[in-house]
């Protein structure tokens, strides 16, 4: 019986075909890489056979391509598939319905069949979007469109600068914000056996944690937690709270939003008075969460460092809460750089 093999490989082919199987982008072309390698180290087709659970056809073509035109034989050629449905203007007809209705796919579809006569799945018009550069995601609030860009680059710059300050020891920096838990909050994301989705008691009502926290780049957090309502005066003890904590030699720059109990003429006395004790406050340009840093810090506590057992009674959230806050630093980190 005559045994069929390719051609002895070069060093040079041996090394591109064993990169290629390795490496190899596509599933299909690391297997017929991989077929010439075994059949260059003496399996015979049979063997391959075996070992790639393919038909000596499929093999013997692959001989054939590789010995024909190397390596560019394996690749699969380029295919002109189905042709689209809809027409350049057509897909620009879409685009202008799914900026009319964005979130009504539906009624487009229905739209789009009797403006042109085609007839088509929900998956098609997904497809037809997706070519068009769109993608289906969640719409998210923002105040972007509310505030002034000048305003908004400017803070950006200053707190560039503050960050340079910090960095060579003339003043420490902290982001101060107020944030509320509660059992009624949005539950993070859960994995869960399929089918079975993770269940928490709905409460209509809550008692709710309020915590306001200084956060500094290097690791320090300070905060003080009420279950009072936030005013001014709950916003100025936790000031006094942070002026105690903080080293009297050292210059603390604090930033913080235009919250109305930020800019009362009560904070704004205090304002004058913490300066003696080296404490400079300094205000976000306007509708810019993004540029308060301890906004991180909320979305870490409330979707991924508590566990789901917080959520079990008010006690057990005040609890968890007052633990990850003061494990922050060690048991729980997040890095600014």
């Amino acid at each position: 019986m005559t045994f069929r093999f390719v051609l002895p490989l070069s060093d040079t082919d041996l090394q591109a075909l064993m990169t290629t199987h390795t490496y190899g982008k596509k599933p299909a072309l690391r297997r017929r890489a991989h077929a010439i390698v075994l059949s260059h180290q003496g399996h015979t087709i049979n063997q391959i056979c075996n070992i790639l659970s393919v038909t000596r056809e499929t093999v013997s073509l692959w001989f054939d391509a590789w010995e024909a035109q190397g390596l560019e034989g394996l690749s699969d050629k380029p295919r002109t598939g189905r042709p689209s449905i809809y027409s350049d203007e057509e897909r620009e007809r879409l685009r202008a319905l799914i900026e009319e209705q964005p979130h009504q796919l539906k009624a487009i579809q229905a739209q789009l069949q009797q403006e042109t006569g085609k007839c088509s799945s929900t998956m098609t018009i997904k497809r037809a979007l997706k070519k068009t550069g769109y993608s289906f995601k969640r719409a998210r609030r923002s105040l972007k469109d509310r505030r002034d860009e000048t305003d908004f680059r400017n803070t950006q710059g200053l707190l560039a600068e503050l960050q340079r300050w910090e960095a060579r020891g003339e003043a420490d920096l902290y982001y101060f914000d107020e944030s509320g838990f509660s059992q009624s909050s949005v539950l993070p994301y859960a994995w869960s056996p399929v089918g079975s989705p993770r269940k928490m008691p709905a409460y209509s009502r809550s008692q709710r944690l309020n915590v306001l926290g200084f956060l500094s780049r290097q690791g320090k957090l300070i905060y003080h937690s009420t279950t009072d309502t936030v005013t001014t005066e709950v916003v100025i003890e936790a000031f006094d709270h942070f002026i105690t904590c903080k080293s009297p030699d050292t210059f603390a720059i604090v930033v913080m939003d235009n919250a109305s109990v930020h800019r009362s003429a009560l904070f704004q006395r205090k304002r004058q008075e913490w300066l003696n004790q080296r404490v400079y406050v300094i205000y976000l340009s306007s509708y810019s969460p993004e540029l308060n840093l301890i906004e991180i810090l909320w979305r870490k506590v409330k979707y991924e460092w508590l566990p789901l057992t917080a959520y079990e009674s008010f006690q057990s959230l005040r609890q968890h809460v007052q633990k990850v806050l003061s494990g922050y630093g060690r048991e729980y980190r997040i890095s600014f750089v």
